[in-house]
C-alpha cells in the first residue's frame, strides 16, 4: 500500500452574516462581533422569534466574473461566492474564473438542507395554482447534488462531484471525505466545504415549533453557548469552502500552503434522532486523534459544536472532559456560533476554516455572551467575551448533527 499523502489547504472562502470573505469573517469573529439581526428575508409578524444570522446581501454578480444561471436559492448563490474566493486564492482559476488545473479538480460539498428555496417556491406554486404551474426545471434545481454540480459547471471542475448530507455536520463530513480522497490518492485537488440557509419561512416556523430557538430581547445576546442562562440556538446561513491538495502537488505548482488537515474521526450515536450522546461524541474525537497520530495533550484549541442548547452543551462538555481530561492549564474551547448562529451544514465547514485562521493568527476567537460559564469544573476555558492571543499548533473542530452523526477534524498550521 502506498504511503498516505499529507493533505494541505491552499484556498479558503466564506460568506457569512459578518460579510463576504474569509478574512472579513475572521476579523469580525476575533473582535467579538455578532452577526445576528432582525430577519428581512421573510415576514416574521406574530412569530415569537424574529431574528437570525442573516447574510445582508447575497450578490454573485458583484463577485463573479461571468453571469450565473438564474436562481432564487440563497445557498447556491453563497456557494458560488465562497467557492470563487477559495479557488482564486489557490490559484487554480483564470481571470474568468474557469479552472486552469492540469489535473481534474472536483467538488465535495456538504449541505444539510439542500436547495430549500427552490423546493419552497415549487410547493407554493403547486398549492396556489395546481400541477400545471410546476416548472420542469424544479427537478434539476431541487436535487441535492445540484450544489456540487452547479459549482462544477460554473468553474469547470472536471473531477468528482459529490454532495454529503449529514445534518449540522455536513460541511465537516464533506471536508473529511475530501481529506480521505486526497490522502489516499483518489484525487490531487478538491474543492470542499459546506453551504446552507435555514432562513426559509416554512423551515423557520418548524424550528420555532420545535421550541429550541433562543428567545432574547437583544438578538446579539441570544446565542449563549456554555452559559448557564443559555436558552437555545439561533438559526443562520453561510457558506465556507477550502481547496485541498496533496503537499507534493501544492509544492510542485508553487502554491502557498495555508494549513493542513491532520486527521478525521467519525461515529454514530445510534441512539436518538435529536438527543446527543457522550460516548458517540467522545469516540469521534478519539478516532480523529488516532488518525492524526496525536495525543490529547497535543491539542491547543477546540472549536466546539457549541449550539447553546441545554442538551448539546452539556453532552459536548462531558465528552471533551472524557477525551482531554484535566490539564495544568484549562483546555481552550470556544463556540463561534455565539456570533454567527447555527448555519446547519455550513457551520461545520466554516468552523474548520476558523481553526485554520486561528492557527495562522495565533488567536482564539471568543465565546461571546458566556457571562456565567458552566462546566468550567470539567477543565475547560470557554474564552468568554474577548479573543485570546496564544500559541496554537493544533486545533480540532467538533461537529455533531441531528441523527447522531459525529464528525471531527484535526487541523494544523504550516510547517
Amino acid at each position: 500500500m502506498a504511503e498516505p499523502h499529507r493533505v494541505v489547504v491552499t484556498g479558503m472562502g466564506a460568506i457569512t452574516p459578518l460579510g463576504v470573505g474569509a478574512d472579513v469573517t475572521f476579523k469580525g469573529l476575533s473582535s467579538g462581533q455578532s452577526g445576528v439581526r432582525k430577519i428581512t428575508t421573510f415576514d416574521t409578524t406574530g412569530m415569537p422569534v424574529n431574528y437570525a444570522g442573516e447574510v445582508e446581501e447575497i450578490n454573485p454578480g458583484a463577485v463573479l466574473k461571468r453571469p450565473t444561471p438564474d436562481t432564487r436559492d440563497r445557498g447556491l448563490m453563497m456557494g458560488w461566492i465562497s467557492a470563487a474566493e477559495a479557488l482564486r486564492q489557490a490559484g487554480v482559476v483564470d481571470a474568468e474564473d474557469r479552472c486552469t488545473s492540469e489535473k481534474p479538480l472536483g467538488a465535495v460539498i456538504g449541505s444539510g438542507l439542500g436547495p430549500l428555496d427552490e423546493l419552497q417556491y415549487a410547493y407554493g406554486c403547486f398549492w396556489k395554482t395546481g400541477w400545471k404551474a410546476m416548472r420542469p426545471t424544479t427537478v434539476p434545481r431541487s436535487m441535492f447534488n445540484s450544489y456540487a454540480s452547479q459549482l462544477s459547471i460554473y468553474f469547470g471542475l472536471k473531477g468528482m462531484t459529490h454532495v454529503v448530507a449529514s445534518a449540522c455536520a455536513s460541511g465537516a463530513a464533506a471536508i473529511g471525505q475530501g481529506y480521505q480522497f486526497v490522502k489516499h490518492g483518489y484525487a490531487d485537488q478538491l474543492l470542499v466545504g459546506g453551504v446552507d440557509s435555514a432562513l426559509s419561512h416554512a423551515l423557520f416556523a418548524s424550528w420555532t415549533n420545535l421550541r429550541v430557538l433562543a428567545k432574547h430581547e437583544d438578538p446579539t445576546k441570544a446565542s449563549r453557548p456554555f452559559d448557564r442562562e443559555r436558552r437555545g440556538l439561533v438559526l443562520s446561513e453561510s457558506a465556507a469552502m477550502l481547496v485541498l491538495e496533496t503537499e507534493e502537488h501544492a509544492k510542485a505548482r508553487g502554491a502557498e500552503i495555508l494549513g493542513e488537515i491532520l486527521g478525521f474521526g467519525y461515529s454514530s450515536d445510534a441512539e436518538h434522532l435529536t438527543k446527543p450522546d457522550v460516548a458517540g461524541q467522545a469516540a469521534a474525537m478519539q478516532r480523529c486523534l488516532q488518525d492524526a497520530r496525536l495525543n490529547p495533550i497535543d491539542v491547543d484549541y477546540v472549536n466546539a459544536h457549541g449550539t447553546a442548547t441545554k442538551a448539546n452543551d452539556e453532552t459536548e462538555a462531558e465528552a471533551l472532559s472524557q477525551v482531554f481530561g484535566r490539564r495544568k492549564q484549562p483546555l481552550l474551547v470556544s463556540s463561534t456560533k455565539s456570533m454567527l448562529g447555527h448555519a446547519m451544514g455550513a457551520s461545520s465547514a466554516l468552523e474548520a476554516l476558523v481553526c485554520l485562521q486561528s492557527i495562522r493568527d495565533q488567536t482564539v476567537c471568543p465565546t461571546i455572551n458566556c457571562d456565567d460559564p458552566e462546566f468550567e469544573d470539567l477543565g475547560m476555558d470557554f474564552v468568554p467575551h474577548t479573543a485570546r492571543s496564544c500559541k496554537l499548533n493544533v486545533a480540532i473542530s467538533n461537529s455533531f448533527g441531528f441523527g447522531g452523526g459525529n464528525f471531527v477534524l484535526a487541523i494544523g498550521g504550516t510547517r
